[in-house]
């Protein structure tokens, strides 16, 4: 019986498979400053309304870039597992 359970679980070792991690979708893209800012003299003539729905965008980007740095983060820590993974089946 024991000889049974060592062997599967050494066979289990030997054939077991490492999934390659998968890199983020895409990148989050900035939202386009609307026409009524002039980035140059930091002036703006724009309606509240069009100044208020921009910082809404900045906003929400902001938190895109925080979600895509942690997606980032878990694609380099799943990459080492598999690496790490790798290594352990050349090695048996």
């Amino acid at each position: 019986m024991r000889i049974i359970l060592l062997l599967i679980l050494y066979t289990s070792k030997a054939f077991s498979y490492c999934s390659d991690p998968s890199p983020p979708f895409s990148k989050p893209s900035k939202p386009t400053t609307p026409y009524c800012i002039n980035e140059f003299s930091r002036t703006h003539n724009c309606d509240d309304w069009t100044i208020n729905n921009y910082q809404n965008e900045i906003e929400s980007y902001n938190y895109d870039v925080e979600r895509y740095v942690r997606e980032l983060q878990n694609y380099v820590d799943d990459a080492s597992d598999y690496a790490n993974c790798e290594i352990r089946r050349l090695n048996n």
